[in-house]
């Protein structure tokens, strides 16, 4: 009886100090986020299939502004320009003539910017939260599990150094990861406002989701 109540008493302590790490990790990353209250950079992004191959490497530059506006302008090889309000968020292919318009609040972390601002509530709340041990590269990185199945993404991982955000690797539930680095790095700036507005063009599809869900 002694040998069952101490298994239970160490299993407890072991549950417990897995639950305060990772309430520190959540904290630590709220507060890497939260002292971000404005960016812009410029960007590389590539996706890796399940076996970890690589396909085109693309580029762009982007800009975010607490709470949920932001700008993920791809500019080459095939440019593509998303855009959020903090109500609404437009995704304009133009190659396809087609702009999308969605919800903020529906996009269950689409967008690697979405994520920065992480619009939605408390950290901990949507995601289990991880500290990761340093790379050879120097970066303290944290890795984000979504709490809800409804995430594209599996697990998004991100990697900081002096208080900013250098890299980011989104899994999807396929086993693909998209990798994200991050240069030119300017935070806590003033933005203008036009940065996360959009007028489609004209003679462009336009698919508004945010009259389906009325």
């Amino acid at each position: 009886m002694k040998t069952v109540f101490l298994r239970f008493f160490f299993l407890t302590l072991f549950l417990m100090a897995g639950a305060a790490r990772a309430q520190t990790a959540a904290a630590e990353l709220s507060a890497l986020l939260s002292g971000t209250q404005s960016m812009r950079a410029d960007f590389s992004q590539v996706v890796y299939d399940n076996r970890g191959k690589g396909g085109q490497r693309s580029y762009g530059r982007m800009a975010l502004q607490r709470p949920g506006k932001f700008r993920w302008e791809v500019t080459r090889p095939i440019p593509q320009v998303i855009i959020a309000n903090g109500k609404r968020l437009w995704i304009y292919d133009p190659d396809l003539e087609q702009v999308t318009i969605r919800a903020l609040n529906q996009t269950a972390g689409e967008t690697p910017a979405l994520l920065l601002s992480h619009v939605g509530g408390v950290l901990e709340k949507d995601y289990v939260v991880k500290s990761l041990s340093k790379k050879s590269s120097g970066l303290q990185w944290y890795q984000l599990t979504p709490r809800s199945g409804d995430n594209m993404f599996a697990s998004v991982q991100m990697g900081f150094m002096n208080n900013q955000i250098r890299e980011m690797l989104l899994r999807d539930h396929l086993g693909h990861t998209t990798g994200i680095q991050f240069k030119n790095i300017k935070t806590n700036v003033s933005l203008s406002a036009s940065l996360f507005t959009f007028r489609p063009p004209a003679n462009v599809d336009v698919i508004d989701e945010t009259r389906r869900n009325r």
